[in-house]
């Protein structure tokens, strides 16, 4: 592989692209459509650019193996393109050399994980590490509440929310909200798991959930839509129900710890704004993925699938709430 440029040749966020504003597709590598999407949802946060265009090692990296170094030639080269297409092989270069299995059929919400994590570890800039952190970490308070009343809390974090999704019937309402509420709802503690009594001695039935304590820059939710089949064979299954979803979305509505306000979180940050959509149409076994984003330069919505690039509007994006009949 050749090697890039020490310094970046232009400045992000995609500010003088020529084509669709500045979008950019992405060839599919052959399966790599998974990749293409997340890596055009980075791209398309101006928030991550400017944190990552902050990195101080680029001048001292030109390691194939780095996740921070290939992020930015990649995002370079898309800036830069004068095709409107470019290749991502830099960066699926990467991920193999991290161990990633990038040519394959990979979950978006796992694949991201495992990028932003690895990210994470080699930034190697305190600084930066902290900035990327707050941009999608989620604090919640997980609680087990005894009958007794006696309750017992720790602090957990998330960079993605994982979001319930219910197995509805034909023409059954079901919204991302709803999701969140079986999210934050309180639950039984399985049997075996229940909370010791130091009263009576004994295990006693009790509940557990989750409560918000700060919420991030930019709020990343995925719906869980991939389960195990019911069955003893271990094949995963897709749920194709109907979720709706708003273009605003409020947290305010949902559980949140007294300690929220020590954050210093306003109620007005608690209030987000839908920018991109990454749709996964097929079965669970096989399918194809397509990123849908807003533009900050036009506030017009795009199709990003893999290296076409169109322009559409929102009655586009709820085609991709899913349902029975259309495999989404």
């Amino acid at each position: 592989m050749e090697k890039g440029p020490s310094q970046l040749q232009s400045q992000w966020p995609y500010t003088s692209g020529k084509f669709h504003n500045g979008l950019v597709g992405l060839y599919n590598g052959g399966l790599t459509c998974c990749v293409n999407a997340l890596l055009q949802s980075f791209y398309l946060t101006p928030e991550f650019t400017s944190r990552l265009q902050q990195w101080d090692q680029m001048q001292n990296e030109s390691d194939e193996r780095s996740i921070p170094y290939c992020l930015c030639r990649l995002f370079d080269q898309m800036q830069t393109s004068k095709s409107g297409k470019v290749s991502a092989e830099i960066f699926l270069r990467c991920l193999r050399l991290n161990h990633v299995k990038a040519y394959t059929q990979n979950d978006a919400a796992e694949l991201f994980l495992t990028i932003f994590n690895l990210l994470l570890d080699q930034l190697q800039t305190p600084h930066i590490v902290e900035e990327m952190k707050r941009l999608f970490e989620i604090k919640v308070e997980q609680f087990v509440k005894c009958q007794c009343d006696e309750v017992t809390v720790r602090d957990n974090k998330f960079w993605s929310l994982p979001v319930p999704v219910k197995e509805t019937q034909d023409g059954e309402d079901f919204t991302l909200e709803d999701g969140l509420k079986m999210f934050f709802s309180s639950q039984p503690v399985r049997r075996n798991n229940r909370c010791s009594n130091h009263d009576c001695k004994m295990k006693s039935p009790a509940l557990k959930g989750f409560k918000l304590i700060s919420v991030p820059e930019v709020l990343n939710l995925h719906l869980n839509r991939f389960c195990a089949a019911s069955n003893r064979e271990g094949f995963t299954r897709k749920i194709y129900s109907l979720v709706t979803f708003p273009e605003t979305l409020n947290l305010n509505q949902f559980p949140n710890s007294e300690r929220s306000q020590k954050y210093g979180n306003s109620q007005e940050s608690w209030q987000y704004q839908l920018y991109a959509v990454l749709v996964h149409s097929g079965w669970a076994s096989l399918g194809h993925y397509i990123a849908y984003v807003k533009s900050f330069k036009d506030s017009m919505w795009y199709e990003l699938n893999d290296s076409n690039v169109f322009q559409v509007n929102w009655a586009d994006i709820t085609r991709t709430f899913g349902g029975p009949c259309s495999k989404l």
